[in-house]
Parts: C-alpha cells; sequence; structure tokens
C-alpha cells in the first residue's frame, strides 16, 4: 500500500467528551463486519443486481469484527461534532485510549484494554473491501482498508495515544456530505454481535417512520453476512425478538401463505415510541421489493 505523506493531511485530536454516537449510514444496511469475536478468515460477499462487495482479512489477523467497528463509530461522532462545532478536521486521527474507552462505556483502562484495542486497530488495518458500485451509470472499482494507517505513540515506556489515517472517502462522507444517523445511547451495551447488526439494520431501514419496515428473513440473512446457516440464523433471530424489543425498536415477526412462496417468513420493524405506535395505526407497512406487494 502507498504510504501517504502526513505533510498532505491534517492532523485531528480527538477532544470531545459525551458525544453521541453515530454511524455510516452506508454500513448499517448491510453489514461489513464479522459478527462473532472469534477469529473468522472467510471472506464475506454481498451481491446485489450487477454490483458486489467482497470483504476479507489477513488469515493472521481475521476479518475486524462489529466490535471493532466500535472504533469507526468513535471516529466518525468525533467528526460531526467537530463539524456541528465549526472546528477543522483532518484525516489524521489522534485519540488516547482513555477517550475511546469513556465512549464506548468500557472499563478496562488497564494492560489488557489497551492490547484488545490496538488488536483491533489491527484487523481494521489488515481487513479489505472490494466492491464495484454504479455511479451515473457507469461501473466504478473501488478497494480500500478500514483504516490506512495505524500507530502507537511512546515516549520510552510512557503510552501517549495513538494514530490513524482515515480512508479518503469515508472522511469526505462525514464531513462534507454528513451522511451519519445517530444511535441510540445503549448501543455500546449490546453484547451480541448479531443483536448490534440487527439494531443498526433497523435504524437505518425503519428508522423513526410511523410505517416501520418490513423484509424476509431470507434477505436480511443474506445482508448479515453470517456464516452460520440459515435454520441457525433463524434460531438465533428468534432468541433475539423473543426479548420483546431491540433497543428501541419493536420485532414482529412475519408469516404467511405468499404468492412468491408457500411460506414466506419474515421480520417487521418499528420504532418502540407512544407517538410512532399511535402514527402506524391503519398506514400500510413500508417494506422491501417484493414485499411491498405482499404488505
Amino acid at each position: 500500500m502507498v504510504r501517504i505523506p502526513h505533510g498532505q493531511l491534517d492532523l485531528f485530536l480527538a477532544s470531545a467528551s459525551d458525544v453521541a454516537p453515530k454511524e455510516h449510514q452506508d454500513l448499517m444496511a448491510r453489514n461489513w463486519f464479522s459478527l462473532a469475536k472469534q477469529k473468522r478468515v472467510e471472506p464475506i460477499l454481498h451481491t446485489y443486481g450487477d454490483n458486489w462487495v467482497k470483504i476479507t482479512g489477513d488469515p493472521k489477523y481475521g476479518l475486524a469484527t462489529i466490535y471493532d467497528n466500535d472504533i469507526l463509530l468513535f471516529v466518525i461522532s468525533q467528526y460531526m461534532f467537530a463539524v456541528n462545532n465549526g472546528l477543522a478536521t483532518g484525516r489524521i486521527f489522534r485519540f488516547t485510549g482513555y477517550d475511546y474507552f469513556k465512549f464506548t462505556g468500557k472499563k478496562r483502562l488497564g494492560g489488557k484494554g489497551y492490547s484488545d484495542l490496538w488488536k483491533s486497530l489491527e484487523r481494521l488495518h489488515h481487513t479489505f473491501v472490494e466492491t464495484n458500485i454504479s455511479i451515473d451509470g457507469r461501473q466504478r472499482l473501488h478497494s480500500f482498508n478500514w483504516l490506512h494507517e495505524i500507530k502507537q505513540m511512546r515516549e520510552g515506556n510512557a503510552h501517549r495515544g495513538y494514530e490513524i489515517v482515515i480512508p479518503d472517502w469515508l472522511y469526505k462522507s462525514v464531513v462534507n456530505k454528513k451522511m451519519v444517523l445517530t444511535l441510540d445511547d445503549g448501543y455500546f451495551d449490546i453484547r451480541g454481535g448479531l443483536e448490534r447488526w440487527l439494531y443498526m439494520f433497523a435504524r437505518k431501514s425503519s428508522g423513526f417512520q410511523p410505517q416501520g419496515w418490513a423484509e424476509s428473513l431470507h434477505s436480511i440473512y443474506l445482508k448479515s453476512g453470517s456464516r452460520s446457516s440459515f435454520v441457525e440464523f433463524k434460531r438465533a433471530v428468534k432468541r433475539i425478538i423473543d426479548k420483546g424489543s431491540i433497543l428501541g425498536y419493536t420485532v414482529e415477526q412475519l408469516e404467511y401463505p405468499s404468492r412468491i412462496k408457500a411460506r414466506q417468513t419474515g421480520l417487521y420493524f418499528l420504532r418502540d415510541n407512544e407517538l410512532t405506535q399511535l402514527s402506524s395505526t391503519n398506514r400500510k407497512r413500508r417494506g422491501a421489493i417484493p414485499w411491498r406487494d405482499e404488505l
């Protein structure tokens, strides 16, 4: 990979405290990370029409996980705070472990916490994303790592923090286009990887819309990038929705005869607050094609 001279970039110091967690919208409708904490080397592949995304990891480190994504959430949240308050930003992002742990609510401030943080940075740096996307009818090939460069800064035996370089596309789409959504404060309290992603999916697809969002379970399975079988995935989803809600979203399982298949199973997400519930009464539900006609 070509090293980017730091003189061509601006340094940004993470300093804001108590900022709301935010995620890039394009990273919420489909899953781009391993959902398990265990090492995964099997690629994630998404296809939709003629477009595709392939995510691979270095066998030494494995794919970046949805828990490693907390670092990107931290970065995006810091950028948005700066933009909203008229502060200068730059692609070189410097932060301390203390700032990051405070943001995520983690209490591991000892050696293991810092060691785990560095391992997360390594997985993000060594995870490779390739995609072809259609823009204005033209095909474009794009490849990148989640983090272009990573660095631990020390003075003798004293740890002075971390320095990372953010991909240009991610930086511009956050700082210039503000393509982000705010997450609920309790996001970091979700322990399961699948439940974390289902919340992200609900936040992006259903949002605060009174019609909510419905989609076939098999479609959601494909978007999850899960390496479990579909049967195992259905069991895992059932355990989650049996709790009643996912961080502010009620989840209803839909199962009925369909013109498409003998029996179609799906999920319906709706924001769990009194105003949204009241507004949703007698409204036609929103849904992914071909679910729109079915609903």
